[in-house]
Protein backbone atom coordinates (compact mmCIF):
# COMPACT_ATOMS: atom_id res chain seq x y z
CA UNK A 1 0.00 0.00 0.00
CA UNK A 2 2.65 2.52 0.80
CA UNK A 3 4.21 2.19 -2.09
CA UNK A 4 1.03 2.45 -4.51
CA UNK A 5 0.41 4.96 -7.28
CA UNK A 6 -1.96 6.71 -5.08
CA UNK A 7 -0.06 6.80 -1.30
CA UNK A 8 3.24 8.38 -3.41
CA UNK A 9 0.78 10.91 -4.91
CA UNK A 10 0.07 11.83 -0.95
CA UNK A 11 3.39 11.71 -0.07
CA UNK A 12 4.18 14.43 -2.41
CA UNK A 13 1.22 16.59 -1.27
CA UNK A 14 3.09 19.63 0.71
CA UNK A 15 0.57 19.91 2.93
CA UNK A 16 -0.26 15.93 3.87
CA UNK A 17 4.43 15.75 4.01
CA UNK A 18 4.47 18.43 6.49
CA UNK A 19 2.18 17.17 8.80
CA UNK A 20 3.94 13.56 8.90
CA UNK A 21 5.22 13.20 12.20
CA UNK A 22 6.91 9.40 11.42
CA UNK A 23 6.40 6.29 9.50
CA UNK A 24 5.64 3.20 11.39
CA UNK A 25 6.29 -0.49 10.24
CA UNK A 26 4.46 -3.00 12.59
CA UNK A 27 5.35 -6.80 12.10
CA UNK A 28 8.74 -5.53 10.80
CA UNK A 29 9.89 -8.72 10.54
CA UNK A 30 7.44 -9.48 8.05
CA UNK A 31 9.44 -7.50 5.58
CA UNK A 32 12.34 -10.44 6.05
CA UNK A 33 9.82 -13.64 6.32
CA UNK A 34 7.49 -12.35 3.64
CA UNK A 35 9.66 -10.03 1.43
CA UNK A 36 10.88 -12.47 -1.06
CA UNK A 37 10.77 -12.04 -5.21
CA UNK A 38 8.09 -14.59 -5.52
CA UNK A 39 5.76 -13.14 -2.59
CA UNK A 40 5.29 -9.19 -1.55
CA UNK A 41 8.28 -8.05 -3.25
CA UNK A 42 7.72 -4.43 -2.51
CA UNK A 43 7.89 -5.22 1.22
CA UNK A 44 12.36 -5.17 0.37
CA UNK A 45 11.57 -1.66 -1.40
CA UNK A 46 10.26 0.53 1.72
CA UNK A 47 13.68 2.51 1.80
CA UNK A 48 11.70 4.11 -1.23
CA UNK A 49 9.26 6.31 1.24
CA UNK A 50 12.64 7.85 2.45
CA UNK A 51 12.84 9.47 -0.99
CA UNK A 52 9.96 11.05 0.15
CA UNK A 53 10.09 11.78 3.70
CA UNK A 54 13.55 12.24 3.67
CA UNK A 55 16.33 11.85 7.26
CA UNK A 56 13.89 14.36 9.49
CA UNK A 57 10.78 12.01 9.79
CA UNK A 58 11.43 9.16 11.65
CA UNK A 59 11.29 5.41 11.18
CA UNK A 60 9.72 3.12 13.64
CA UNK A 61 10.04 -0.64 13.04
CA UNK A 62 8.07 -2.74 15.62
CA UNK A 63 8.28 -6.47 16.17
CA UNK A 64 7.97 -9.04 18.89
CA UNK A 65 9.45 -11.47 17.20
CA UNK A 66 12.55 -10.27 15.31
CA UNK A 67 16.04 -12.90 14.70
CA UNK A 68 19.15 -11.01 14.85
CA UNK A 69 19.71 -12.27 11.03
CA UNK A 70 16.17 -10.36 10.47
CA UNK A 71 17.38 -7.11 12.22
CA UNK A 72 20.38 -6.46 9.72
CA UNK A 73 18.08 -7.09 7.31
CA UNK A 74 15.09 -4.34 8.84
CA UNK A 75 18.18 -1.92 9.37
CA UNK A 76 18.81 -1.91 5.47
CA UNK A 77 15.41 -2.25 3.83
CA UNK A 78 14.21 0.65 6.24
CA UNK A 79 17.23 2.71 5.33
CA UNK A 80 18.24 3.33 9.09
CA UNK A 81 21.78 4.54 8.13
CA UNK A 82 24.73 4.35 10.23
Amino acid sequence: MALSHRFNELFRDGKFRNRLEAVIVDEAHCIDEWGGDDFRPLYRQLSRLRSFTGQDVPFIACTATCRTETFDVLWDTLAFGN
